[in-house]
């Protein structure tokens, strides 16, 4: 009977062991798992404030090439529209398609060939950050998705324009001088009253027709810069905010 006793005593006593180990090894697991989601928390953490700062970054450096975008277009701007007013009083029945004039600095009846004949500048989007922007991972940094949409679109459309428009200006603009090249040359007209010839007058309206549409790219190019620079504020104000 004693021994009995005895067996059952040392069977309570290995199930009272057994059941402290299994809550130890409970009590190990628990605190692994939440080491593990305190580290996971962590790396998140550091990878968003990564992802903050890479956008500030980014961001700032867009914006900066829109502003210089802005200031590119004003000056052609208004290079071409001093070309299209000058060529209004070589014919001035050319519609200016209500755009300003703008004051010419020689406004003598003296016939200027180089500005009816000012070779076109271009105008290219300074995209150097945001090429690197869409390399690196648009998404992982910008969750604005009408914002990413809307950068896309301007860069695409900036370039689709220049493809198109402004090779049009380059290829009237030559065939123009190689047509007339004597003028060029010799320079027959002397003044503006004296320029009668009306296929000169019209091949030079064709060439300006070529330069108005590229005008309106500008303009474009300018107004969309200025809509991104002011999206790219308010995502700018929003992530300081949240930070």
């Amino acid at each position: 009977m004693i021994k009995f006793f005895r067996n059952i005593r040392q069977n309570l006593i290995m199930e009272n062991k057994t059941s402290k180990y299994f809550k130890y090894a409970i009590g190990e697991i628990i605190l692994v798992v939440i080491g593990i989601l305190i580290a996971l928390q962590v790396n998140n953490w550091n990878e968003n404030r990564k992802y903050a700062l890479d956008k500030i970054e980014f961001l700032d450096g867009i914006r900066n090439e829109l502003e210089l975008d802005i200031k590119r277009a004003d000056t052609l701007i208004k290079r071409y529209m001093q070309q299209l007013s000058y060529f209004n009083m070589v014919d001035s029945t050319y519609h200016l398609h209500d755009l300003d004039r703008v004051k010419l600095a020689d406004s003598s009846d003296a016939l200027d060939y180089d500005k009816l004949f000012n070779r076109p500048l271009p105008f290219k989007a300074q995209n150097a950050t945001y090429q690197s922007f869409m390399t690196y991972g648009s998404t992982k940094v910008i969750k604005n998705k009408e914002l990413l949409i809307n950068l896309q679109s301007y860069y695409a459309r900036i370039q689709e324009f220049h493809s198109i428009f402004y090779e049009t200006i380059i290829d009237v603009e030559s065939k123009l001088n190689w047509n007339r090249v004597y003028e060029r040359k010799y320079k027959p007209y002397k003044t503006i009253q004296e320029l009668n010839d009306k296929q000169f007058i019209a091949e030079l309206s064709y060439f300006f027709d070529s330069i108005h549409e590229y005008l309106a790219i500008l303009f474009y190019a300018k107004d969309n810069a200025n809509e991104l620079i002011t999206e790219i504020d308010k995502e700018m104000n929003t992530n300081s905010e949240t930070q």
